[in-house]
């Protein structure tokens, strides 16, 4: 629809109504986009299915769920196939605003030395609140890792880089991503003008003890055993070069064992699949585990 370079790749699992049109509004903006579909139930998937036809876009179903990071390589290594200068990824949840892709190339070319640039990301403001997170920033001024979804990346980074680390499934797939690059010379631009609506599960605020409001994110407890286990495999790798975030990964850790007891719901099962992360990442068990 539009000629660009860019390629969005979505990857869909399970999808729900709200999906075709969040697809529906990506493709308004891009040259092409693929949807990698993690093995949905056909008919979770027709409305996507047929919405390729009206709206020319490709859709690769897996046989069975391959985690985001493989998705996102098929994805990714469909776009280069093609011959698109960029790709643009996408969770199926995440709401595009007006202009997004037009601010995030202007803000690649707008850098000066944009063969370093490994990752364009954008505002995420969360879809309930409306609020924005300001990432963790590096000592260059940049965010040091970027959220997958309305991350914006030129095909070549994946020549210098590699892909993405299929071996953690799902969970701190773009954590790892950045920091490896980062590690080989590559940095990560802020568009502070395109903003994507996006949340991390289904987050809520509860009070503790009648004094503080705690955010509880409310994953199934089968995300958290890879959340848990990916964030210990993360901080065994990187807490040399980053000691911070490191620490910071870790200490979450901890405040998701006491959150999770404290208020969420199927407390022991999510317990029990936290310390299960815990043990596994610290012996180095990966790839899936658990099918989601």
């Amino acid at each position: 629809m539009i000629a660009n370079g860019v390629c969005a790749v979505v990857v869909t699992f399970r999808p729900s109504s709200v999906v075709p049109g969040n697809i529906a509004m990506i493709r308004s903006q891009v040259e092409a986009l693929v949807v990698v579909d993690n093995a949905s139930p056909a008919d979770a998937l027709a409305p996507i299915v047929a919405a390729s036809r009206k709206l020319d876009f490709e859709v690769i179903r897996n046989s069975s769920n391959l985690g985001v990071a493989a998705a996102l390589n098929i994805g990714v290594r469909w776009a280069r196939s093609q011959g698109h200068f960029f790709a643009a990824l996408f969770d199926q949840d995440s709401e595009m605003t007006d202009g997004f892709m037009a601010a995030m190339l202007q803000e690649y070319e707008a850098r000066p030395l944009r063969e370093r640039i490994a990752v364009v990301t954008p505002r995420h403001l969360e879809h309930e609140s409306g609020e924005w997170e300001r990432p963790a920033m590096a000592e260059d001024g940049s965010p040091l890792v970027a959220i997958t979804s309305g991350s914006l990346m030129p095909l070549g980074v994946f020549d210098r880089c590699g892909w993405f680390e299929e071996d953690l499934f799902i969970d701190r797939v773009d954590d790892e991503y950045c920091l490896r690059a980062r590690s080989m010379g590559h940095t990560i631009a802020l568009c502070g003008d395109a903003v994507l609506y996006h949340s991390v599960g289904s987050p809520k605020m509860h009070s503790f003890l009648g004094i503080r409001q705690v955010r509880a994110t409310h994953h199934s407890a089968k995300r958290y055993y890879y959340l848990t286990r990916n964030r210990i495999v993360m901080v065994k790798r990187y807490w040399r070069r980053y000691p911070r975030w490191s620490y910071l990964t870790a200490r979450s850790v901890l405040r998701d064992l006491i959150v999770n007891f404290v208020v969420e719901d199927e407390r022991s099962a999510k317990l029990a699949m936290t310390l299960r992360g815990i043990v596994d990442g610290l012996v180095g068990r990966m790839g899936m585990v658990i099918q989601l």
